[in-house]
Order: structure tokens, then sequence, then C-alpha cells
């Protein structure tokens, strides 16, 4: 199925019962919300995001009958392959159960969401939509409108070199925008530039999230390297912000026994990233907080005032020394 025959299922209200989403990152999120926002409200939904995926769970929740003729939907985001047995189990079970949905965004491959997809079938009540990457005036608009519904004043060109500083990420460029309004004026090209360090060759929150499991990074790093006015103390500053960002999570975690992304971080974030972000924060001790945000404080030193360093060895250095703390 394409997007423009989604759409006429959302407007008409006809949708499946079992829906895969894959494809270009931020029309698979932007999607996957507005339908699981149609079919049942946040707090009636089992929400799953990587690692937190099982299956016994996961059936066990859409095989149960709906409480008080309430939506039973399962919202689902990987970027792992689900095995085809357990896939065609969660869609059988939507297919017997007319209250149960369910909504699997996938993050990881095509080729592998393309093998998945073969669980999706019509006769089953499924279906399957890939998108695609949209054009770089298309993302421009898009971004637009988005700043439109936050009152952001940002000109065509500042959005344009936004886009192109997050390698045309969608995804990456929108969770910018209420970073950016926070400064309460209009954004140029320029405040761009003070404000973002672009990473948007990789996807950051995968990244991370392979780096805190101790997986090695080889593919990715060589990427990030070998992309033309990407440094690599731009690398560690995104990282750093990112560790810190866990930090403070774990913290308030602590404190308070939950979280509260705004009180956190000072500005909203979208709730899978706040669940993720919480998530990830606990895996970690104080202790090892300190020790990674003191080596990576050492290593920006280094790489601002050293001379004559190898800063791609160095940085390859730094990310293994890292991940002897976690």
């Amino acid at each position: 199925m394409y997007k423009k025959d989604l759409d006429q299922m959302i407007q008409s209200g006809h949708l499946p019962h079992s829906l895969l989403l894959y494809g270009e990152s931020y029309a698979t999120t932007t999607y996957a919300h507005f339908i699981a926002d149609k079919l049942a409200p946040k707090e009636s939904r089992l929400t799953l995001y990587y690692d937190e995926y099982d299956f016994r769970q996961a059936k066990t929740y859409l095989s149960q009958a709906s409480l008080f003729g309430d939506t039973n939907l399962l919202y689902l985001k990987t970027d792992k392959k689900i095995p085809k047995k357990e896939l065609d189990v969660l869609v059988e079970t939507c297919q017997k159960q007319p209250k149960s949905f369910f909504i699997f965004e996938f993050c990881g491959e095509d080729r592998t969401a393309k093998d998945m997809s073969r669980s999706f079938s019509k006769k089953k009540g499924a279906d399957f939509v890939r998108f695609f990457k949209p054009t770089p005036a298309q993302g421009v608009e898009i971004l637009a409108k988005q700043a439109r519904k936050i009152n952001l004043e940002i000109d065509h060109f500042a959005l344009t070199h936004l886009l192109e500083l997050e390698q045309e990420d969608l995804l990456l460029a929108q969770s910018e925008l209420p970073k950016l309004a926070l400064l309460n004026k209009k954004i140029t090209v320029q405040d761009i530039d003070q404000h973002v360090a672009g990473m948007g060759i990789v996807d950051l929150d995968r990244f991370l999230s392979k780096f805190l499991q101790k997986e090695m990074l080889n593919e990715e790093i060589s990427l990030l390297l070998e992309h033309e006015g990407v440094e690599e103390i731009a690398i560690l500053t995104q990282i750093e912000s990112y560790i810190t960002t866990l930090a403070l999570f774990r913290i308030y975690i602590t404190a308070h026994g939950t979280y509260d992304v705004v009180e956190i971080l000072g500005y909203p974030l979208p709730a899978h990233l706040a669940k993720t972000r919480a998530a990830q924060s606990t895996k970690l001790s104080l202790a090892q907080y300190s020790r990674l945000l003191r080596h990576l404080s050492d290593a920006h030193l280094t790489l601002k005032t050293a001379t004559n360093l190898d800063k791609e060895s160095f940085l390859i250095a730094t990310l293994i020394k890292l991940q002897t703390f976690l």
C-alpha cells in the first residue's frame, strides 16, 4: 500500500487491524502516532519500544477482552526483526479480536521490513506501508508547518540550512525546532550554526543505544568520520550532550520515582523519545555517569588544545575507553 492509499483509509475511518509502517523515519513516526491517537487514548494502549518487546506480553494483551468496550492497541517500535511466527500470531489475534489493533513502526533496514511485511496480508485484516524520503523542498515545507504550529519565526533559508545540517533527516531536524523556539527571536542561519550540532548521518538514538549496550560501532563511526564537514569535536559534543541528558533523567527519577521532561530539560520531547531516555537512564549508576562525563570533558579539552593530534584515532580510542566504564 502507498501513502496515498493510507491517507484514504484514514479519511474513511476503515483502518486495518494490523499495520506495518517502515521507510522514512519522520513519516513512520508521524503516521504511527496519528493513527494510534485515532484508535485509542494513550492511557489504554500497550506501548513497547525496542528492547521492551516481549512476545508473550504482546499476545496476552491483544487476546484479552477489552474492558468496557474499549480498544486494545499494541504500539510497537523497534529496529530489530521480529520472528515470523510471532508476527503471524499477533496479526491473527487482532483478526479474531474486533477490538484489538496492532501498529508496528519498524525503523530498521527496508529489506528486513520487506521480509516481515509478508505477515501483514489483507486476508488477515492487515496491511503495510513503505514511506519514501521527501524531496528537500517538501522537507522544508514540512518543517515550516511545524514551526508555525509552535509560533517559531524562521525563514526558508534557515530551515533549508537546518535540514542540510541534519543530512535531510526530518525527524532530527524537527526535534531541534522546540529548542530554537526557546531563543524567543527570529531564527537565522547563524543561530542554527551556533545552537545545532548536526549528526544526521546516523540515528543518534540508535547509535547511543548500541553504544550503551557495549556493541561495536565500527560501521557507524566510519560513516561519521568519512562524511565531509563533520568534525570529531562535534561528534563528542553530541555524545556528551546525550549522556548529560540521561544523567539528568537518572537524577530526577532517583529523587522523584518518575520523570517530568519539561522540569528536567526545560522543553518537551516527543513521548516516545522521553520514554526511551528515561528507560536508558536507569541502566547506569550515578558513579558511571560521573566517569563517562569526566572522560568526555577531558577528551573535549584535548581535541581543542592538542597539536599534531590524529583526531580520528583519538576519537576512536576515546569511544573504546568510554565503553569500559559501562
